[in-house]
């Protein structure tokens, strides 16, 4: 999963977008898709998915809902 943060939201619109950490790369996700509430420069944690053009952020969760396993 990457790390990145929320930067804007609208809900009205039914999107928003995730600035990715390690690249700055800033995706578009959509807000009906969202597992947990969630606020402008709110650390998370998402996956990409590759589109025809482009990338959009999925599976945006706040880090610590994350299930961990033990090996």
């Amino acid at each position: 999963m990457r790390k990145g943060l929320i930067v804007e939201i609208y809900p009205q619109k039914g999107y928003g977008f995730v600035k990715e950490k390690l690249s700055g790369a800033i995706f578009r996700f959509n807000t009906a898709e969202l597992a947990d509430q969630l606020q402008v420069h709110e650390q998370v944690v998402f996956n990409l998915l590759e589109l025809d053009p482009g990338k959009m952020a999925v599976n945006i969760r706040k880090p610590n809902t994350i299930k961990q396993t033990t090996g």
